[in-house]
């Protein structure tokens, strides 16, 4: 339980180093090397300053971000396939070839490891954490020897008892002599692959590493006693849901989820948005009045509703939920504030200067406006996600999310409502999540908010 522990901090301390250290440091090395500056003008340093100097907000960035970053590597830390495993000369990293499957996405990765290739019996995948309660205790398998051994005992015996077919024994006679041949063929190369297992086990050729906490979301734990869900434990501490799937392999899985879906929309949402808002209120006029007339027609379509219909038609996945929440509402508010930015920033000296010197449009846009128009994109981008991040849930919880089986609060809380009275911890832990989740965006947001507002910097000290 100690170890455990210790693994847990050190994951936590690593991932915050690797966080808020070395991926920053990775970033500035590399557009050095492709000749960016690299360096905050000093508005925007006072602004980070001001933003650091709010506590509440700035220890919840901390927080939220190395927890997501930890998430994108949860198949190293949760999971229920070892990180490596070895059987004489047989090696194999079913983790990071899991991890590394979902990362190229586009091409397909094996991850799959027979049985017989690892000293179990059988063609399906080999049982992970049986093969390391069997390097702990190599004396298993001989139970199992003796079992099979048994077995064989009692089909010789069967055997022994049965004619041999001769020229006067019906087919299906001849058919159940040959099959319990057969089936004692069969017997036997199961006891002689036991028996060199155990050997290999027992003279230490074999050798596994599992993850911290060796469950996964996509487990179903139908061999503990009684029926699921299961209450918490020592073994499992948040308990199982009603399908025998780990709660906390399950609450984890869905934060990363859940707050990459809402990071996907906000980013390319605000992207279009902003495209959209600065066409707005640079060129004005017609331009200006025929994109409002649209967006006021567009953003009247009801996107709840249009998202159920489509998901209660054809099933939607990760990426055509977002694409419909891009396309149906997360880019139309933006529109509105960038569009009065540019309003505001085109009056100004500087960008006439841009103009009187022969920029294009385009560059005057992109390269000397946007720059300073960006704060209300910085500020509502952390009040977005927390919309976004709701959004999914209610989807999930209503059954027009994502696919069955994907780790999912919604699902979590759509269970913890039928079984409420007798596992109330079903509907708990995710509320809890959700709400420590929602709240340290909104604290970020709160700070982001605080830290932009020019008021700050425009006081007499």
């Amino acid at each position: 339980m100690t170890t455990k522990v210790l693994e847990i901090i050190l994951i936590i301390i690593g991932g915050y180093y690797f966080t808020h250290r070395f991926i920053p440091f990775l970033f500035v090395r590399t557009g050095r090397l492709f000749g960016f500056k690299m360096k905050f003008n000093p508005i925007w340093q006072k602004r980070i300053r001001r933003f650091k100097s709010i506590k509440r907000g700035y220890y919840s960035y901390i927080l939220i971000t190395t927890a997501f970053v930890l998430s994108l590597f949860l198949e190293f830390f949760i999971n229920n396939r070892p990180l490596y495993i070895k059987y004489e000369n047989k090696t194999a990293f079913p983790a990071p070839t899991e991890w590394l499957d979902k990362v190229l996405f586009f091409k397909k990765i094996n991850c799959f490891n027979k049985k017989s290739d690892f000293g179990q019996i059988g063609e399906d995948e080999v049982d992970y954490r049986l093969f390391a309660k069997m390097v702990e205790n190599p004396e298993m398998i001989l139970e199992s020897l003796k079992k099979k051994e048994q077995e064989m005992n009692e089909l010789q015996d069967e055997l022994a008892d049965t004619p041999v077919p001769d020229e006067y024994s019906t087919e299906d006679e001849i058919q159940d002599y040959n099959d319990l041949k057969y089936l004692i063929s069969d017997v036997q190369k199961e006891i002689d692959a036991m028996r060199k297992s155990y050997r290999a086990f027992k003279e230490n050729r074999v050798k596994i590493i599992m993850p911290v906490y060796p469950y996964s979301p996509h487990e179903h734990l139908l061999d503990m006693p009684g029926r699921p869900p299961h209450k918490p434990g020592l073994s499992h501490p948040m308990g199982t849901d009603d399908s025998g799937t780990d709660v906390l392999a399950v609450l984890f899985y869905g934060f990363r989820i859940s707050l990459s879906f809402a990071l996907f929309v906000a980013v390319i949402g605000y992207f279009f948005g902003t495209i959209v808002g600065a066409v707005m209120g640079f060129f004005g006029g017609w331009t200006d009045i025929i994109i409002q007339r649209f967006i006021e027609v567009w953003s009247s379509i009801p996107f709840l509703f249009t998202i159920m219909i489509i998901a209660s038609v054809v099933q939607p996945n990760f990426i055509m939920l977002v694409l419909l929440l891009v396309l149906l509402r997360s880019w139309i508010g933006i529109t509105y504030y960038i569009r009065g930015e540019f309003y505001r920033e085109k009056a100004k000296d500087y960008v006439q200067a841009a103009v009187a010197i022969g920029a294009r449009n385009w560059t005057v846009m992109m390269k000397h406006i946007l720059p300073n128009s960006l704060v209300p994109v910085v500020t509502f981008a952390p009040f977005g996600i927390v919309s976004y991040i709701g959004l999914l849930v209610s989807l999930d919880y209503l059954g027009f999310g994502l696919p069955v089986g994907t780790p999912s609060w919604g699902a979590l809380l759509d269970q913890g409502m039928k079984y409420i009275k007798y596992y109330p911890h079903l509907i708990f832990i995710p509320s809890v999540a959700f709400a420590l989740t929602l709240f340290m965006v909104v604290m970020i947001g709160e700070a982001v908010r605080e830290a932009f507002d020019p008021k700050v910097f425009s006081r007499l000290r």
